[in-house]
């Protein structure tokens, strides 16, 4: 089956009108809650900064981002573009790890699971940085999920190649793409764990059209904004407020690495598409819903930590192929309770199926 191509960069590959209205306003988390509130504020006041002088802080080239993992990184070309992954190579069925999509996501994310597989397993493990993010290149291009899932399927397809298929362990966001490319490519994903899946709850309103065309239109007025949300003081008051429970705390590495990537050259490019919504898919659930592969959910119970909600959720619980697990945590459980859910997510694999 042929793979998409890559995408092409340059101005002109992004669309001036999009038809279909933006589903949702996430800032730092795959988050659609709380987001339209403060934004017009958020946009003047970026604003006003650009008009003062924004931020001169040096932007590095993303090959002075640290090593998030401690595993050799490697480069594959599609089409125009370089993206990034790390690898360890093993024996066995091959465990491929997708982080998020956020304001500053990165394979930093997933590093508790990786951690612990490279551990406790010796089997293949391939962790993909989307386009747009950590190490990969971050084009001028329209960011979309159909983006997303092609550079995904690619990835498996010309890189892992996986016989029997690999099994996905994937984030947020990164889970409705792993869902979607799961769904339509069979031999490529042989069991998903979804951790705070994205897409199985209800879509709220819609970033006013006004406040986007003011975010990114006026010049030098995305930049700013991006400066203003990815401060260090920012960046953990929002992981404070939304993402870890007090008793857990806010990791002191997971706000630094999160700042590191932030001062990447183009790091804000993907902002628009995010913030507005473009990102989601317009149906996750569906493709949730029509997955013949093992499927693990593992998502936080604590209410106002947690990025997602779950409405659509008893869709999927009790059908055959897919577990369900709740843990007392906020939208980051296998940071939270990382042996619990690495036991767990262990056990699910081994038994989805014997290795290939």
């Amino acid at each position: 089956m042929a793979v998409n191509e890559g995408p092409k960069t340059g101005r002109e590959g992004r669309p001036e009108e999009r038809q279909d209205e933006a589903k949702g306003t996430p800032l730092l988390g795959s988050t659609r809650r709380k987001a339209a509130a403060g934004l017009g504020a958020a946009a003047l006041g970026a604003y006003a900064v650009y008009l003062l002088g924004a931020r001169k802080a040096r932007r590095k080239p993303v090959t002075e981002l640290p090593n998030a993992l401690g595993l050799p990184l490697e480069y594959v070309a599609w089409g125009d573009v370089f993206y990034a992954y790390y690898q360890r190579e093993g024996t066995g069925r091959p465990v491929v790890f997708l982080h998020s999509i956020n304001a500053v996501a990165s394979a930093h994310e997933m590093r508790p699971m990786v951690r612990a597989f490279a551990r406790y397993t010796d089997r293949p493990l391939f962790a993909l940085e989307w386009v747009g993010f950590g190490h990969s290149d971050r084009p001028e291009i329209a960011y979309e999920p159909g983006l997303m899932e092609d550079q995904l399927e690619h990835f498996l397809e010309r890189v892992v190649k996986p016989a029997g298929g690999a099994d996905v362990v994937a984030l947020s966001l990164g889970a409705a793409y792993a869902a979607e490319v799961a769904r339509r490519r069979p031999d490529l994903v042989h069991a998903l764990v979804a951790l705070e899946p994205s897409g199985l709850g209800k879509n709220p309103g819609a970033l006013p059209r006004i406040w986007s065309r003011l975010l990114f239109t006026l010049p030098g007025v995305q930049r700013a904004f991006y400066d203003r949300l990815t401060t260090p003081e920012s960046l953990y008051q929002f992981a404070a407020d939304n993402l870890f429970t007090p008793e857990f705390g806010v990791p002191e590495e997971f706000v630094d690495f999160a700042a590191e990537t932030s001062r990447m050259e183009g790091a804000a490019l993907p902002l628009d598409d995010f913030l507005s919504g473009r990102m989601f898919p317009r149906d996750s659930a569906d493709a949730f819903r029509r997955l013949r592969q093992p499927l693990l959910v593992i998502h936080g119970t604590v209410e106002n930590r947690r990025e997602e909600n779950y409405d659509r959720l008893p869709e999927l619980d009790g059908r055959p192929n897919v577990t369900v697990v709740g843990l007392p945590t906020g939208g980051l459980p296998h940071w939270e309770r990382a042996v619990e859910v690495w036991e767990r997510v262990r056990d699910f694999l081994d038994a989805a199926g014997p290795r290939a």
